[in-house]
């Protein structure tokens, strides 16, 4: 007994001497192990989401045919071009400030629904139904076209042509006895005489004439005639034509309220349905037009039939109120009738019967499998995802690594090398692949699961 006390007090003066000088062993001796195990977790659980959000978010393919419901609430084409109709002035109104001013900028005009009336139908407000969209070169082709259809500009030295006058320039290439001709717009009067009204300086009158002058578009009526012939010395009142270089907004808007609605520059034909799931183009000049279910009536139908006109507001619709239509189906029943003759002269007749169903229920998608992979793999290629990897897949990594010198007056020059960061650079690219590959492998082997 004595022995083992003296060992027990033997490991407490250890134990003391160890505290004494400065030797605690840890409370738990497995602790870095566990929190190293803990972070690793961690980062691969951030990796599985980063993964899970890149291949599941990019492209809902099946929005529209997975209604929970099996109807859906849209705007259709014919309800968001009776409100364009109704507002066209508003529409005009953009697209001509854009195209008459001095810069080309890209213009946006989106309806969306506004803060009266929608809520009652369960749909947020600020949801862009449809919208028009002109890119900086629509606006230029816009504009140049709208500018061909301006008179030239008649420049006479001292000299301002009446508005509907033209021009007829005679002396190109300038040679003399030449001749250039003005016809100005006589009015309502006496289509005979000689010509009235403010004469060019060194210019002469001559008879007023009826008719279409050549060059101009009719129609046919009274015009003043005036001319001048070059003879070597009269040069400096000789007039010229210019095409116009600037256009008001209202003569674009004239010509855009001209244009057909199937004219590809047309504002119907710029027009296209957004919806929940679609992303509006960015502008440079955006309107923004509240409206209410009263101004775009919706329509709730099966899911199955949402064109690709319709702009899905809910995908997820209560079905209308009233007697849904009846599941149409067909029954065909064959029967096949055998006779055999028995020895005893009897007959005996067995039939047998084979019946087919077929039923097509109103909320199916009629589509086929393929036609819808078909349909997931087009919107897979027009996502960031798979542009980023195409992308990914031309990148060319450099062999050298640049050096740069930047120039400064007040601090003089500096050089960068980048070789001292080679080992960085190295691991960047590795980690961009293994990210790729990773991301390739959870699109063809895991899916969004």
């Amino acid at each position: 007994m004595e022995k083992g006390t003296n060992n027990g007090l033997d490991r407490i003066d250890r134990g003391a001497a160890a505290r004494m000088c400065g030797v605690v062993r840890p409370l738990f001796p497995r602790g870095d192990r566990m929190r190293k195990t803990i972070v690793k977790g961690l980062y691969l659980l951030l990796t599985e989401m980063i993964a899970v959000y890149l291949v599941a978010f990019p492209v809902h393919a099946f929005q529209v045919s997975s209604s929970s419901t099996g109807y859906v609430r849209v705007a259709t084409a014919s309800a968001v071009s009776a409100y364009q109709v109704a507002q066209r002035a508003a529409f005009t109104s953009a697209l001509a400030s854009a195209v008459s001013a001095p810069t080309v900028a890209s213009v946006a005009v989106r309806i969306a629904t506004g803060p009266v009336g929608w809520g009652l139908l369960g749909v947020s407000a600020a949801l862009t139904l449809a919208g028009m969209y002109y890119s900086s070169q629509d606006v230029q082709a816009v504009k140049t076209a709208a500018l061909a259809t301006l008179p030239t500009i008649i420049s006479i030295p001292g000299y301002t042509a009446p508005a509907g006058s033209g021009f007829v320039e005679g002396c190109i290439p300038l040679v003399n006895n030449c001749i250039q001709r003005l016809f100005v717009p006589a009015g309502n009067v006496t289509c005979t005489g000689t010509s009235t009204g403010t004469v060019p300086g060194g210019w002469s009158a001559g008879f007023r004439q009826y008719g279409t002058p050549s060059g101009m578009a009719g129609p046919d009526a009274c015009y003043n005639f005036f001319f001048i012939t070059y003879g070597g010395s009269n040069g400096s009142q000789l007039g010229s034509n210019a095409a116009p270089t600037s256009l008001s907004q209202a003569a674009a808007d004239t010509y855009i309220n001209s244009l057909a609605p199937s004219s590809p520059t047309s504002v119907e034909s710029h027009t296209s349905p957004l919806g929940q799931g679609a992303t509006a183009p960015a502008a440079d000049n955006v309107t923004t037009l509240p409206v209410t279910p009263a101004q775009v009536v919706p329509t709730v139908k099966p899911a199955s039939q949402v064109s690709p006109t319709d702009a899905v507001i809910d995908p997820n619709a209560p079905p209308p109120a009233g007697p849904q239509p009846a599941v149409p189906s067909t029954q065909t029943t064959t029967t096949t009738t055998t006779t055999t003759t028995n020895p005893d002269g009897s007959v005996t007749q067995h039939e047998d019967s084979t019946s087919s169903v077929a039923c097509s229920a109103g909320n199916h998608d009629q589509r086929t499998f393929g036609s819808v992979l078909q349909d997931h793999l087009n919107q897979w290629q027009g996502s960031g995802l798979l542009s980023a990897l195409t992308l990914l897949k031309t990148l060319a990594w450099p062999s050298a690594i640049p050096t740069y010198s930047l120039q400064s007056n007040l601090l003089g020059t500096f050089t960068l090398d980048f070789s001292a960061w080679s080992g960085m650079l190295t691991a960047i690219r590795s980690i961009i692949i293994a990210l790729a590959g990773f991301v390739a492998y959870r699109i063809i082997f895991v899916g969004s699961k």
